[in-house]
């Protein structure tokens, strides 16, 4: 299809990936939504990465997203990426220039020499539920007593101390994340370029952060990561995602 043909066809509108550097190569045979194929439209010292998409079906499948990841983070062997938001999408080539790309032209040009040989990994780490509630049970003898209380005991018949024992379990459950996430932190910041918390410690998990790493220091963090996990396993879990694009550390779009 045409520059043309595009301007002139209300049924297409255009998906914005990412933004990048007017001189980012793009990979070659890559393709976005609905398998269709990208262009770099440029202003400046900038581009947006884009593909046409049916402009009566807003993008919002499973399918959409993983086309959107895909795309982003194939981007990276090309240079610095700002991801758009997913689902942006912009009626033609002059809308997405006089709208998104010459208005801030420059901030978007100073993200992308701020994410220049940066990417992003995601962490997350959580208890082992038994081996924490057992070590709760050893530190605190209250708990232990009501849990021995309750033990043998019908729930409707031990309602009172139920809910105690939850409470107390609960508190030194948040209390002993805070302890593990702010120990975990202490190592990892030095490493890393800056980080982001994704989900602040506590029932759910112990970290689960983002961070933008230096690609010259990504083996080191990965390293430690795993001396870390193979030092505290049984106790915690460690999940590490990545190398992806900075998705956590550019604006909305």
């Amino acid at each position: 299809m045409t520059e043309t043909d595009l301007e002139t066809d209300f049924e297409t509108a255009l998906f914005v990936y990412a933004v990048v550097s007017a001189e980012h190569e793009l990979p070659k045979d890559l393709r976005g939504v609905d398998d269709a194929p990208l262009e770099l439209v440029t202003h400046g010292s900038i581009g947006a990465v884009v593909g046409e998409i049916s402009a009566v079906r807003p993008p919002g499948r499973r399918a959409d997203l993983t086309a959107y990841s895909t795309v982003v983070d194939a981007l990276l062997t090309g240079g610095a990426v700002a991801p758009m938001r997913f689902g942006t999408v912009v009626p033609d080539r002059e809308t997405l220039v006089a709208d998104l790309l010459a208005p801030s032209v420059d901030h978007l040009a100073q993200q992308l020499a701020e994410l220049e040989g940066r990417t992003e990994y995601h962490l997350r780490v959580t208890f082992v539920e038994e081996a924490v509630l057992t070590e709760i049970a050893e530190a605190d003898p209250r708990v232990r007593e009501l849990r021995a209380a309750t033990r043998d005991l019908p729930e409707d018949a031990s309602v009172r101390d139920r809910i105690r024992l939850g409470e107390l379990v609960t508190q030194s459950w948040e209390r002993w994340a805070r302890a593990d996430a702010d120990r975990i932190l202490d190592e990892l910041v030095p490493m890393v370029s800056t980080h982001r918390v994704r989900r602040e410690p506590g029932l759910a998990s112990v970290l689960d952060l983002a961070l933008l790493v230096d690609a010259d220091r990504a083996q080191e963090v990965e390293d430690h990561l795993e001396h870390l996990a193979a030092e505290t396993s049984g106790r915690l879990r460690f999940r590490l995602a990545g190398p992806m694009a900075p998705y956590d550390f550019v604006g909305s779009g």
